[in-house]
């Protein structure tokens, strides 16, 4: 299937491939780069692209202007026309694939699930959707006028977007209840202490830090790192025998490209040269 490129830019989604990284960048900056249905269903044919295409060995998401994304377009939630069966209370209310609710999870869940290494620009106000959106990444640079806030609690709701579990994996729950019951804004230096973000960084430098970290990581061995994130990202859902069955497992699948480029440059002496195979 042909990207729609065009499409995507039209819905806020600038997509872009170089040095076989994929740059994601939500680009409505008038309005903080908030997220409507269009351009969250180009986010997730985004991240498709990204986990399908062989070319694409790693991804770094961010955001136009002075925001990384401030959450869902809430303007539009008084355009959209929810079927009586569908609306809040109904047993198919939270099974709703054309909600927006719902695609928040979906976008998460494609981030998480992904085989190729993400990593997140922070570039200014990530809130809501935006700051779980950001903390689902596999690795996070944040600009120093950068912010995060579980904001939903001041709009009336509970954690969305994997909130809850994005958080306590991340920082003690003793910390995870401060942001989510008053869902003040966190600066980066802070949420960098806290162990939420990998660098805080002089804003002018985050897009080097951020390529610089993508293009290392699309030059390594794909099939091994993507496994590694799934360990990462499973890890403390297993048991420690569980995590051996993962290894062994990966094992069993037998020698790709790129280890045997590992085993062979160790015994040369030399740097190896992973193709993502």
């Amino acid at each position: 299937m042909p990207l729609d490129v065009e499409g995507w830019a039209a819905a806020g989604l600038d997509f872009r491939v170089e040095n076989s990284v994929a740059f994601l960048t939500l680009n409505r900056p008038h309005i903080k780069n908030a997220v409507t249905h269009p351009l969250r269903n180009a986010i997730l044919a985004s991240l498709d692209e990204v986990r399908s295409d062989p070319a694409i060995r790693a991804a770094l998401v961010t955001g136009a202007g002075t925001a990384f994304c401030s959450g869902a377009d809430l303007s539009e939630a008084d355009h959209i026309e929810i079927p009586p069966e569908h609306r809040r209370g109904t047993p198919t209310h939270v099974r709703r694939e054309d909600g927006l609710a719902y695609g928040w999870w979906r976008i998460i869940e494609k981030v998480w699930e992904n085989t190729k290494p993400i990593v997140a620009a922070v570039n200014g106000p990530a809130y809501g959707f935006g700051c779980n959106f950001a903390f689902a990444c596999d690795l996070v640079i944040a600009g120093e006028s950068a912010r995060f806030s579980e904001i939903f609690v001041q709009r009336g709701l509970p954690l969305e977007a994997s909130g809850a579990y994005l958080l306590t994996r991340s920082v003690s729950p003793v910390r995870a209840r401060e942001l989510a019951l008053f869902g003040d804004p966190l600066p980066a230096t802070t949420a960098e202490q806290w162990g939420l973000v990998n660098r805080c960084v002089p804003d002018g430098d985050l897009m080097k830090v951020a390529t610089g970290w993508a293009e290392r990581l699309a030059s390594g061995p794909t099939i091994g790192i993507g496994h590694i994130k799934s360990q990462i990202n499973q890890g403390l859902d297993m048991n420690i025998r569980q995590t051996w069955r993962e290894e062994v497992t990966f094992l069993g699948i037998g020698p790709g490209e790129d280890q045997a480029e590992a085993g062979l440059a160790f015994r040369e002496k030399r740097a190896p040269k992973f193709t993502g195979r």
